[in-house]
């Protein structure tokens, strides 16, 4: 296909359990997702409570494995949102590149990724929750909101602390909106530069083939800032 199908899903279940898929919604997508009976059989066997959608960019089509759920379970983006906080850090001036050194605050994680200074692409890979924390202190809570609102991302809300909103915080996003999201990404409709749009999709390339280039984003999280464990898998 010219254009890959693009995907979003959140699923709650065992660490490590996957829950992922393909999908993405554009504002104007059908109102009426079809149902993906065989998704949905595949996370029971995967013991995972969660939903898969997708949006076919080709014939205009949304599938969800849980229609409900799609529509109308907004949960914390976790991670997903280090998305939208890339283009933020950059459109703020907080990183001029994919290079840009974010230097190591010297606390000793338990993910020996972040124990080290990382370039903003290998902050994106590895998921550096102190890197991302601490670009959101330097955007300050005004403006994150600004940002938040000017994507229109989730329920925009960014209460629950400038540096952990997206975690266990106010902000809250279903998989539809990050479908929606995705899609005006897209297809430039956000407002952010061109050269913010591609350093975002560079950074966030996982796979590169002969026949697609695969970008997305993982997010998790569990106690004592979530219930219970939650995954995510988006992109396009």
């Amino acid at each position: 296909p010219a254009k890959p199908a693009q995907t979003a899903a959140p699923g709650t279940g065992p660490v490590g359990a996957p829950s992922a898929a393909t999908a993405t919604k554009t504002s104007n997508a059908p109102s009426g997702p079809r149902l993906l009976p065989d998704a949905a059989r595949e996370l029971e066997s995967a013991h995972v409570t969660g939903t898969i959608a997708l949006y076919d960019t080709q014939d205009g089509t949304l599938s969800c494995s849980d229609v409900e759920r799609c529509q109308s379970e907004a949960v914390t983006p976790a991670s997903t949102f280090k998305i939208p906080h890339s283009m933020i850090a950059l459109e703020a001036g907080i990183v001029d590149g994919p290079d840009t050194l974010l230097p190591w605050d010297h606390q000793e994680y338990t993910n020996p990724n972040w124990n080290q200074d990382l370039s903003f692409r290998d902050a994106l890979r590895y998921s550096c929750l102190p890197c991302y924390r601490a670009i959101a202190r330097k955007v300050g809570q005004a403006s994150e909101q600004e940002w938040v609102n000017k994507l229109n991302y989730g329920n925009r809300d960014v209460s629950g602390g400038v540096d952990k909103f997206w975690l266990g915080g106010g902000l809250r996003i279903s998989p539809l909106q990050q479908l929606d999201f995705l899609r005006r990404f897209d297809d430039d409709k956000l407002p952010i530069s061109p050269r913010t749009a591609d350093i975002v999709r560079d950074i966030m390339t996982l796979d590169v083939t002969e026949n697609y280039v695969l970008r997305a984003k993982t997010g998790t999280i569990g106690p004592p800032d979530e219930p219970r464990e939650l995954a995510w898998f988006v992109g396009w």
